[in-house]
C-alpha cells in the first residue's frame, strides 16, 4: 500500500528556507501513477491518503532527549530551528535562509514535522498486516537525540520504530538506510535498543562525514557514531552498490528473521539529484532501480514485512525514481 497525504511534507520555501526539496517528487509520482492504465481503474487497491496525527511528547521522548524537547517546544524555539536547520552561517549571517520571503513563521515547522511523524508510524501496522507499505514521506535520520541538523528537525523513523515496538506490534526489526548521506542520528539512537538493527549504505565521504571523527574535547562526534552495520561507497564504486548492500543483507540474516524491516528509501544517490552534498554519489535511473528491487525480492522472498519512507531527494528529477519502483511493486502486488 501506498500512503500519501498532502499535508505530509515541509514545504521550505514557505518559511523563508531556500532547500530544493521540491512538492513535485510526490505530486509527480502520484499524477504519474494515477495516470497508468491499470493502476488508475485500481487505486482503492493501493493508495491510502489519510492517516490519524498519533504522535504525543510522550513519544518523541522514546527518541529524543526531554531537555532537547524543551528547547523545542518552549521559549528558545526559533533559536533550536535555526540550529537544527543550519540557517546560521559561522559569522551569524543567514544560511540557505531568507526571512522576509516567508509567508508563515518558522515555528510552523513543528507541526508539518509531526505530520511527517505520523505518517511513518502508519506504514507500520500496514506494512505487518499487508506485507508491505511505502510512505511517501519521511526519513529524518539526522535527527539525534539532543539535536537535529540537516534538514531533519527530529527522527521520524527512531520515534515511529520505538512507539510500535512498545506497543507490541513487533519485537525485533532492522532499518536499512540507503540514502546517500549516513544515518548519523538513527545509529546514536538505536545503539541503546538491541532489539533493532541498523544499517546505512551511504556516501564513504562528504557531509556529514566531512566533520572531524573526535571533537576537541576527544569525545566521538555523533556523526560518526558507529551504526549495526555501515557501507561506505566511495565514487566510482557506484556499480558495486546493489552487489555489496546484498552481502550485508545475507549478514544480517545470520543473525535471526525480524518481525519488520523499515527501509529508508532515499533517492538522492541519483545521479541528476540536485543537492551539491550528494555529488559524490551519482547512480544512473537503471542503478537505482535494481537496488529497490533487489532489497524488495530479497525481503518478499523470506515474508519479511517492510515499511519503506521516501527519505532524502532534491531537485525536478526526484520524483522519477520513486515512480519507477512503485509502478512496478504496485504491480507487482497487485497480481497476487
Amino acid at each position: 500500500m501506498l500512503i500519501y497525504n498532502p499535508l505530509a511534507k515541509i514545504t521550505f520555501p514557505k518559511y523563508g528556507i531556500q532547500i530544493p526539496s521540491l512538492d513535485s517528487r510526490k505530486t509527480n509520482t502520484i499524477k504519474a501513477l494515477k495516470a497508468d492504465s491499470t493502476l488508475g481503474r485500481r487505486k482503492a487497491d493501493w493508495l491510502i491518503q489519510d492517516f490519524p496525527a498519533s504522535i504525543s511528547r510522550d513519544d518523541l521522548e522514546r527518541a529524543h532527549s526531554a531537555e532537547y524537547l524543551d528547547r523545542l517546544l518552549g521559549e528558545n524555539q526559533e533559536q533550536t530551528l535555526m540550529e537544527a536547520y543550519e540557517l546560521l552561517d559561522e559569522q551569524g549571517n543567514f544560511n540557505r535562509y531568507d526571512p522576509e520571503e516567508a509567508e508563515a513563521p518558522l515555528g510552523g515547522i513543528i507541526e508539518d514535522v509531526m505530520t511527517i511523524i505520523s505518517g511513518s508510524y502508519a506504514a507500520i501496522p500496514i506494512a505487518l498486516e499487508t506485507g508491505f507499505s511505502y510512505f511517501l514521506g519521511g526519513g529524518m535520520h539526522h535527527g539525534h537525540p539532543g539535536y537535529g541538523h540537516g534538514f531533519c528537525l527530529l527522527n521520524d523513523i527512531a520515534v515511529a520504530l520505538l512507539k510500535a515496538r512498545d506497543e507490541g506490534l513487533f519485537k525485533t526489526a532492522w532499518i536499512v538506510d540507503m540514502d546517500a548521506h549516513r544515518g548519523d542520528g538513527t545509529a546514536e539512537i538505536m545503539a541503546s535498543h538491541s532489539d533493532i538493527t541498523s544499517l546505512s549504505i551511504h556516501m564513504a565521504r562528504g557531509w556529514p562525514l566531512d566533520s572531524p571523527e573526535f571533537k576537541e574535547d576527544g569525545s566521538l562526534n555523533p556523526s560518526w557514531f558507529p551504526g549495526d552495520v555501515d557501507i561506505p561507497i566511495e565514487s566510482g564504486e557506484e556499480g558495486e552498490y546493489t552487489h555489496r548492500l546484498m552481502k550485508a543483507m545475507d549478514k544480517l540474516e545470520q543473525k535471526g528473521r525480524p518481525d519488520l524491516v523499515f527501509v529508508v528509501a532515499g533517492v538522492d544517490p541519483y545521479e541528476k539529484d540536485e543537492l551539491p552534498s550528494t555529488d559524490l554519489m551519482k547512480m544512473t535511473k537503471e542503478q537505482m532501480l535494481e537496488r529497490d528491487q533487489a532489497l524488495y525480492r530479497f525481503l518478499e522472498d523470506r515474508q519479511i514485512p517492510s515499511a519503506w519512507v521516501a527519505a532524502g531527494g532534491y531537485g525536478a528529477s526526484s520524483w522519477e525514481i520513486h515512480t519507477q519502483f512503485l509502478d512496478w511493486v504496485l504491480k507487482r502486488r497487485l497480481k497476487d
